[in-house]
């Protein structure tokens, strides 16, 4: 299909007039008969890229992933239950002494535990602890008083334990949780600007893409203006009115433009292909553009307060994160100090609801209340992890102050490359009517024999450059819009706070 479509398009002539106001030929489209008519405007191009393109869906789930590190840090402070079940055989072993004999005891032990803890961001632990232990004994008949050959103990008991120094009342703890979410939430802010970048990518290539075709139907116009000037130069030659040389300049030219046509075509559906991939669209589909050539003003804008960009705000919390990854350091220095704290209530039976009344009832209860002290030392770590920390939290400062001062520049830059463009536009625009003029008076002068072919080969020349000069331009002047509203965050502007909710 591609080679039938390159051979209709290398092959195609049309008749050529100077008059501006004719319509220029279309090229074939791409694709069958069949294919869906899809007509792209610099718009519908950017919802395009946004809606179904690759790279969209490639950077929302690379933002995705960022989530993982948020949970991460809250899982130190999940519900945690455990619990363990099991039988033990035991028939043990004493020291003898002299005058005794080893007694033949025997155990069966069913024990069961049950434990359910929370840590808090507080520096607080809180437990609570069943336990049961079902013992069966068979017990040497030697034995003149023996227990009960059955017995069962219960304990239910809470834990408390609050760190007092290391991680005092958590101070830790919510620090290194702030400087998740505060990390997350920067990550998730530059979500828009990399969207941005995918549009931006978009409607470059959908600018060189019209340019492309452009130059395409420019190539075949002119070759067909040379086939005109090869007709026009054989009529004179047979008259014996043309210069020697005339004919060969005119047939090599033409042969010229016969390559051009071929490099164009190639180059414009290279291009096509990269923007349908680009896209997501249908590889049969017939695509045209809609791009207008009409220069719309520089747009007067208001100063933007650089502190309201994404940019700014994202590396203000990377910077807040930092000094909460610092401060949670500081904590982490210090000697462990907590309070730890037990309230047990105990039961003992013959039978397991006997063991249960007693539990019930607190008729044994069991407190302890004390200090647990722990101090790593020797290898300096807790000393180096602060250096480490703070050098992190100039290095986003630094980063921040860089971000500033690079965002107003990017602005400025993007402003004055707007007006270059539009004023390159212009002049091209300017430009072309020029090289039209001058290409349709030489030929008016060549056909009465007053000007060499030469010169006339060389505005017919310079008026097809122009031609497409002038589409790169309008181009050129599109994107430079878009990229100065993508330094504005304007392209895509914030969601709502209801709707980001």
């Amino acid at each position: 299909m591609v080679k039938s479509f390159l051979f209709l398009l290398s092959t195609t002539v049309l008749n050529f007039s100077w008059a501006a106001t004719e319509p220029s030929p279309q090229p074939a489209p791409l694709a069958t008969a069949t294919g869906k008519d899809i007509t792209l405007t610099q718009k519908l191009v950017a919802e395009l890229a946004l809606s179904q393109g690759y790279r969209t869906k490639e950077v929302n789930l690379q933002y995705q992933t960022f989530r993982l590190n948020v949970a991460q840090t809250m899982s130190a402070y999940d519900w945690i239950v455990t619990a363990e079940t099991g039988y033990q055989y035991e028939k043990p072993a004493g020291l003898l002494s002299s005058g005794t004999s080893q007694l033949d005891n025997k155990y069966q032990q069913y024990k069961t535990s049950i434990a359910l803890n929370k840590p808090f961001t507080t520096g607080t632990l809180l437990g609570v602890q069943i336990n049961r232990l079902s013992q069966q004994a068979d017990l040497d008949p030697v034995i003149t008083n023996p227990p009960p050959t059955n017995q069962t103990t219960d304990s239910v008991g809470i834990i408390l334990e609050q760190s007092l120094w290391q991680n005092f009342f958590g101070t830790a703890d919510r620090a290194t949780v702030n400087s998740a979410n505060y990390t997350y939430t920067a990550q998730e802010i530059l979500r828009a600007n990399d969207l941005e970048d995918v549009v931006l990518e978009a409607i470059r290539q959908y600018w060189t893409t019209f340019a492309a075709q452009e130059n395409f139907k420019e190539a075949i116009v002119s070759r067909d203006r040379y086939k005109k000037l090869v007709d026009a130069v054989k009529r004179k030659t047979s008259l014996g009115y043309s210069n020697p040389g005339d004919l060969p300049q005119a047939q090599a030219e033409f042969e010229t433009r016969e390559q051009a046509v071929k490099t164009a075509s190639t180059s414009y559906l290279n291009n096509l292909t990269t923007l349908i991939t680009l896209l997501n669209l249908d590889p049969a589909a017939n695509i045209k553009f809609e791009a207008t050539t009409l220069l719309p003003n520089v747009p007067k804008l208001p100063a933007k307060n650089i502190e309201d960009l994404r940019t700014i705000r994202s590396q203000k919390l990377k910077v807040a994160a930092a000094n909460e990854n610092l401060d949670a350091s500081k904590s982490k220095s210090h000697p462990t100090l907590n309070l730890v704290g037990q309230a047990v209530s105990e039961g003992w039976g013959e039978g397991s609801q006997d063991s249960y009344s007693q539990v019930v009832s607190s008729n044994r209860p069991k407190y302890y209340i004390g200090l647990k002290f722990k101090y790593n030392f020797g290898s300096d770590v807790q000393n180096e992890d602060i250096i480490n920390k703070k050098i992190n939290k100039d290095l986003e400062e630094t980063r921040l102050s860089l971000s500033t001062l690079n965002a107003q520049d990017l602005q400025n830059q993007a402003e004055r490359r707007v007006q270059e463009t539009y004023a390159l536009a212009l002049s091209a625009e300017k430009q072309k009517t020029f090289r039209e003029k001058a290409a349709q008076e030489l030929n008016r002068s060549y056909s009465q024999g007053r000007t060499d072919i030469s010169i006339l080969i060389t505005a017919m020349n310079n008026f097809v450059t122009a031609e497409v000069q002038f589409i790169q331009a309008v181009g050129n002047y599109h994107i430079a819009l878009n990229e100065w509203a993508a330094t504005r965050d304007e392209l895509i502007p914030d969601a709502p706070k209801s709707e980001a909710q």
